[in-house]
């Protein structure tokens, strides 16, 4: 759709005109099955407070029939925040931000359409309060903030031309990907729906090269399981497949995971089902984006191969060593000994096989249509069981450099300071997030700065970092309904460092949910706690490294801290 071509200067004096009583709609019946001879409900449009022109974004009411489990467009693009009457003759929804002058269009749970016989153009607003970042990095996306900014069509950078696809953007901040190849200054033009917006350039922006490590974005959860509903959808046979269902092991991360079983597997020839995602998931913010996932086999094997959509085409791979890292996975997920563990791969480097759909190689600042996971037996013996958690797009991978401690043993290692702390395993009102156990640790009326204890654990001494490329200190911490903090001591070359788990606050309060704290060893605020020398070394080996529980900023209050899953990543935990 060319929306551009179609931008008009609009008055914008509007007035409410109420419900267009008996407005004409035309409808079309599609086929809805194999069958031709029935009559499915048709949806007709007798009534809506749309006004034409029309500001975009706006809420709006449909009144008509036959209305089951609607969607609306206006043209090709559809409306948002879509609501059925229970007799199903009302429509609620929310206009889109940018569509062309075009048909109201709905279509009901029977593939049955019915469209207005007016065209409604949109109002779009102006366009204000731009503000540019201070640099960009080439190759890398930035972001431009403001107001109705995702109204923004058009990007100039040097002279060098970027569409933008408001679209996947918001109101108040769109993302641009920078061409690799500017100049070490430039200017930023921008054009917008409105063209009366009359957005000044930028002044001059510095652009530099890409460092040796990036700042991740959040990634995007596939699947979690967390809402306790089974996705997984039967294929040509239907192993057993639930909810929590392993046998002798702990959860993975978070309440809920998936199990898939069969004792009769049997190699490639049976598909046995399938999760489908199929939200598109825009990746042009993504420096790395890899396919993240937990897999626990228990004592047997598990597998499923990956297909993806883009630009609606799609094609196929597998998970083999080559790809994965591990040289237990070809064809198969290796075998984990009832241990949860993580697989990563590259969008990039994902080398896909000719399924016959088209898709050479994925766009990774593209978008996916879609993403599934399709399982087989594969290599594997027998019986197939595979437990899956954590499905989601990460910037980067998920590489566990050394597991520091999880508390499954439910025991732990204790230096007390005598501030009358009380810890335990489990003593918090919140169940475990990491594993069936953790540590908690709370003190009534506590003073500001009190070192209450540390944990040292025991895979935390003579810790060689040498081959871990961008060492990442990271945990889950959860305080409760009252306050926490952590701080950090590690001993190297003689000398003790210190470091805080927030500094500027001194104090954290995550309000009785897990949160994950992943830490740069390398840029964190390391203070000299005693010793000569200038600054730790985190390409060599720390002789120890503790959690103290101290009480920072927290003064007159309860402190709780209660803390999970603490390991050393190379590169950022998601």
């Amino acid at each position: 759709m060319n929306i551009v071509s179609k931008i008009h200067k609009i008055s914008l004096g509007l007035a409410f005109l109420g419900m267009t009583i008996g407005m004409e709609s035309c409808t079309t019946q599609k086929e809805y099955s194999q069958s031709n001879d029935i009559d499915y409900p048709q949806p007709k449009i007798n009534d809506t407070d749309l006004q034409n022109p029309t500001v975009i974004g706006e809420p709006f009411v449909i009144v008509g029939e036959n209305f089951k489990n609607a969607k609306v467009y206006l043209g090709e693009v559809p409306c948002a925040n879509i609501t059925v009457s229970a007799s199903e003759d009302t429509i609620r929804a929310t206009l889109p931000r940018i569509f062309d002058t075009s048909q109201l269009r709905v279509i009901n749970a029977y593939k049955q359409e019915a469209a207005s016989e007016s065209e409604y153009e949109p109002v779009y607003p102006l366009t204000e309060n731009v503000e540019y970042p201070t640099f960009i990095t080439r190759g890398q996306v930035f972001a431009i903030k403001g107001t109705n900014v995702d109204l923004i069509y058009q990007v100039i950078i040097d002279g060098q031309t970027i569409e933008v696809d408001g679209a996947k953007g918001n109101p108040s901040q769109i993302n641009v990907l920078a061409p690799s190849n500017l100049p070490d200054e430039v200017t930023i033009k921008v054009f917008t729906m409105n063209p009366d917006s009359n957005v000044p350039d930028s002044n001059p922006i510095s652009v530099e090269d890409a460092g040796e490590f990036f700042d991740p974005v959040e990634p995007v959860v596939l699947f979690d399981f967390e809402d306790g509903v089974n996705p997984y959808e039967p294929g040509d046979v239907t192993p057993e497949n639930g909810l929590d269902s392993g046998n002798g092991i702990s959860k993975g991360r978070g309440e809920h995971y998936l199990t898939v079983r069969k004792a009769d597997g049997d190699g490639w020839t049976s598909w046995m089902g399938q999760l489908y995602y199929g939200d598109p998931i825009d990746l042009v913010t993504f420096t790395d984006p890899h396919l993240t996932f937990q897999i626990n086999s228990e004592s047997s094997q598990g597998y499923f191969q990956l297909e993806l959509g883009q630009n609606g085409n799609s094609n196929g791979a597998d998970f083999k060593a080559s790809n994965t890292g591990n040289d237990g996975d070809n064809y198969v997920f290796r075998a984990t000994n009832n241990e949860w563990q993580w697989v990563t791969v590259s969008l990039k480097e994902l080398e896909l096989a000719d399924w016959g759909g088209g898709l050479a190689a994925v766009d990774i600042k593209g978008t996916l249509d879609f993403v599934k996971l399709s399982f087989k037996q594969g290599n594997g013996g027998n019986p197939y069981i595979l437990n899956l958690d954590n499905v989601m797009i990460t910037d980067g991978p998920i590489i566990v450099a050394k597991e520091l401690e999880d508390f499954e043993t439910a025991t732990y290692k204790w230096d007390d300071a005598g501030a009358g702390v009380t810890h335990s395993i489990d003593g918090g009102s919140m169940n475990a997030h990491v594993g069936d156990h953790y540590i908690h640790a709370h003190l009534d009326g506590a003073s500001s700065w009190t070192w209450t204890g540390a944990l040292e654990m025991d895979n935390s001494n003579n810790i060689d970092l040498s081959g871990v490329v961008d060492p990442h200190l990271s945990f889950w911490v959860n305080t409760g309904s009252a306050k926490g903090n952590l701080q950090f001591e590690i001993f190297q070359n003689e000398t003790k460092f210190g470091g805080n788990i927030d500094t500027e606050n001194y104090s954290v309060q995550t309000n009785g949910e897990w949160q994950l704290y992943t830490f740069r060893l390398s840029t964190m605020a390391w203070s000299n706690w005693g010793g000569d020398a200038e600054k730790p070394d985190f390409e060599g080996s720390l002789d120890y490294i503790k959690l103290g529980f101290s009480t920072g900023n927290i003064d007159g209050e309860r402190y709780e801290t209660n803390v999970d899953g603490i390991l050393i990543s190379d590169g950022p935990m998601f």
